[in-house]
């Protein structure tokens, strides 16, 4: 209803926030994306670009009912995990246990860890056991939607994907259980 719908744009407008402060610090959220738009229509004959994602509000929507059924305090103490912390060089270790902010260049080494493929695994693994709703609200649902609208674009001789990293591998395990062989030894670009 309009409480849900509310609830949404307020979690729509507080990670918006987030992406502005990253981009302040000089990041550019998405940029993967608009290379990828900008590739595909420089091609001749110029590619058909198909947003494959679900609408945003429907997102923000489950993402705000899940949050209201998820212990944010134990999601946020399991976020502290020495697993992800062992990961980061020191000074940044302890600048964010002082809870104080990072330069750019302890920002650049932040986002660069999180974006790593094992540690986005990680912390899918642990939003998933410490928040099961937020997870499905976030990339569960999300991954099964891409993955559907892949399955029905099978046809097309040549398909493309791109998808955040959390994505990747819900994506692909959805598309084994459609029945998709990984093929990656016979495609042409890698």
């Amino acid at each position: 209803g309009k409480a849900t719908e509310a609830a949404g744009q307020a979690v729509g407008k507080a990670i918006s926030g987030l992406y502005k402060k990253l981009e302040a610090q000089g990041f550019s959220a998405g940029e993967e994306f608009s290379i990828a738009i900008k590739e595909g229509l420089a091609l001749n004959p110029p590619a058909t670009i198909i947003l494959g994602d679900r609408d945003v509000d429907v997102t923000l929507q489950h993402l705000s009912s899940a949050l209201s059924k998820t212990d944010l305090k134990q999601l946020l103490l399991a976020s502290e995990s020495a697993e992800l912390q062992n990961k980061l060089p020191e000074n940044v270790k302890q600048k964010v246990d002082a809870g104080g902010e990072l330069d750019k260049d302890q920002m650049t080494v932040l986002v660069e860890t999180l974006k790593q493929r094992d540690t986005v695994k990680l912390l899918m693994r642990q939003l998933q056991q410490n928040a099961p709703e937020v997870y499905m609200a976030m990339v569960g649902e999300r991954d099964i939607f891409m993955a559907d609208g892949l399955d029905k674009l099978s046809t097309m001789k040549c398909t493309v994907a791109v998808m955040g990293l959390a994505h990747v591998d819900g994506v692909e395990r959805t598309l084994g259980q459609f029945g998709w062989k990984n093929d990656l030894d016979n495609c042409p670009i890698k």
